[in-house]
């Protein structure tokens, strides 16, 4: 299979088969990508991170990076289709079925039953990520900037709504006193 079938191919498979969203198609991404050796160690976290800032979503953005970073402008491209094209041709499918179905009892209890399998992959999803902020022994003192730092966000987000780029600029700029500092 060529590198650009395959990163098509990959990326629409994820995409087909992920439901409720980008950010839990990120840990199906990161296995793909770090078992394909598509990335160097270590990268993935980094690129998440541009993904975020980048305006767009999230598993657009990923895939668009992805692809970039093993095939160029192409692989950019076919990555980006592939993560597109099941959730629109999904969509124009969905469009004509759910009014009806909305009513009916199995599809709310269908509903129900997958809201708490997404919340647990988001929260995999964090504490994988996470993970990889941490010096290989952690001790309190290395733990505690990141604690407070996620402590501020979570903070700043729930209570005062603070949208995602001011609170990623300050993120990044505490990022490097503690760095300037030696914390």
């Amino acid at each position: 299979m060529s590198l650009h079938l395959l990163l098509f191919w990959t990326f629409f498979k994820i995409s087909l088969f992920s439901i409720g969203g980008g950010y839990n198609m990120v840990p199906l991404i990161q296995h793909e990508v770090e078992t394909r050796h598509w990335l160097p160690p270590g990268r993935f976290i980094d690129m998440l991170a541009v993904s975020e800032a980048t305006p767009g979503p999230i598993a657009v953005n990923v895939a668009t990076f992805a692809g970039y970073q093993v095939a160029g402008v192409s692989g950019a491209t076919v990555a980006t289709v592939g993560v597109c094209l099941p959730g629109a041709i999904l969509l124009m499918a969905l469009g004509l079925l759910i009014g009806p179905l909305r009513q009916k009892p199995a599809f709310r209890a269908t509903m129900r039953g997958l809201m708490p399998v997404l919340v647990g992959l988001l929260a995999a999803t964090a504490l994988r990520l996470g993970h990889g902020l941490l010096p290989d022994a952690p001790t309190w003192a290395a733990l505690l900037p990141p604690a407070l730092i996620f402590a501020a966000s979570l903070a700043l987000i729930q209570w005062r709504q603070l949208p995602p780029l001011p609170l990623l600029a300050g993120a990044a700029a505490t990022g490097i006193l503690l760095q300037l500092i030696g914390i």
